[in-house]
């Protein structure tokens, strides 16, 4: 089972990124095993707290986009589909992920950017001392790991390329598809691409 978001997502890897399933592929927080059941090189991990970054836990590796373990020039394809809202230093994380990226490569991703929403808001902050501020009401979405809530820590808004591109010096391709045969229609559904 997949959302349309997903398969917009594997949609772009197949027309834009055609051999995609030899390259060396990781995905962060992964929400199903689409990308994994096709790919010859994939890797995964989530965020688990309390865990050293790059140890592997019952076959889980923590990592964190803000501070990953890979080598530099180390990845072709980095896929995030909903992360990017659930951190709390964006820009860091897209700059981890532009490191760990080989020259040519992409990261490919979703995020929910807000209709009629101009400017990106801030939700919730980390402090010095590892507490959350929240600037506004906390807003969760589901997690695969820990106890299933992920909170969202920025709403995006139009924005939101002027930022990519801000954070990773690089120009950010949006892709908008409508393919009612592929099950490709939703709110939410843009795919983000942002090539190294």
């Amino acid at each position: 089972m997949s959302l349309p978001r997903q398969r917009h997502l594997q949609s772009i890897l197949d027309i834009f990124f055609r051999g995609w399933e030899g390259k060396t592929v990781h995905e962060s927080s992964p929400s199903n095993q689409i990308l994994s059941r096709y790919c010859e090189n994939y890797s995964s991990s989530q965020f688990l707290p309390g865990v050293a970054l790059g140890t592997v836990v019952d076959g889980v590796r923590c990592e964190s986009i803000e501070d990953l373990t890979f080598e530099d020039e180390s990845i072709d394809i980095f896929v995030t589909q909903d992360v990017l809202e659930h951190v709390f230093h964006p820009g860091r994380a897209v700059r981890e992920i532009m490191r760990v990226l080989k020259p040519g490569g992409a990261h490919i991703f979703t995020a929910p950017k807000h209709k009629g929403m101009l400017k990106s808001v801030r939700r919730a902050h980390l402090r010095e001392d590892g507490t959350v501020e929240y600037i506004l009401k906390p807003e969760y979405h589901g997690n695969p790991v820990g106890d299933g809530r992920a909170l969202v820590t920025f709403d995006y808004g139009y924005d939101f390329e002027d930022l990519l591109s801000e954070w990773s010096q690089r120009p950010v391709q949006v892709f908008h598809t409508k393919d009612h045969s592929k099950g490709i229609d939703a709110e939410f559904n843009e795919v983000f691409v942002i090539r190294k």
